[in-house]
């Protein structure tokens, strides 16, 4: 059993906003399979298809471990059965990286997951948020926790569709095989950013 973890902020207001890319990158995997309507269990809105779960935190970004625990708890996931999708804003917008493991890079979201399961050792992707014409997070013209709580501009919509357009495919390749199908998959990309 797998289980794809899209982190975010519940409620309708923070729906549009940078942090909530993750969210907006399972609602689309689960569109492109036909996957049931979400459904609240526990802390969380979780779906399910064949061994494949899905699953969008109700804790808030900062508490999500919480949520992720214990669904792998539940339903006895394996660490390298399970992906988190989640914004970064030190990567360029329509930039994707992945990895098989690592720190938190900064992310609290990301950082309440390892600290609820204790350890660092389980995929994750994270899709770059920070637009074209910011050199980097340290120069933005409003404070990072402000800046990701807003809602995408106008001129970057296009965008942010084919980077998630290009996670979902990413995604499917670690749904139906493994991790390594999907690194394999994103070598193969002759581009690491969508254009």
């Amino acid at each position: 059993m797998k289980l794809i973890v899209g982190l975010g902020n519940p409620g309708p207001e923070y729906e549009p906003t940078r942090h909530n890319i993750g969210f907006r990158t399972v609602d689309a995997l689960c569109t492109k399979l036909n996957v049931p309507r979400f459904k609240k269990h526990k802390k969380s809105l979780l779906t399910r298809k064949n061994e494949w779960l899905f699953l969008k935190p109700l804790t808030y970004m900062n508490l999500s471990g919480h949520a992720v625990k214990s669904m792998v708890d539940e339903f006895e996931i394996k660490n390298k059965d399970l992906l988190v999708i989640f914004d970064d804003v030190y990567i360029p917008l329509g930039e994707i990286r992945i990895r098989q493991r690592g720190s938190d890079g900064g992310h609290n979201g990301l950082k309440s997951i390892i600290d609820a399961l204790d350890t660092e050792n389980f995929p994750r992707m994270r899709i770059g948020i920070l637009p074209e014409q910011y050199e980097d997070a340290g120069k933005l013209d409003v404070p990072l926790e402000e800046f990701v709580l807003m809602a995408h501009e106008n001129d970057e919509l296009e965008l942010v569709q084919k980077v998630i357009s290009r996670a979902v495919e990413l995604t499917s390749y670690f749904i139906y095989q493994n991790f390594e199908k999907m690194s394999a998959a994103y070598s193969r990309l002759d581009s690491l950013s969508v254009e």
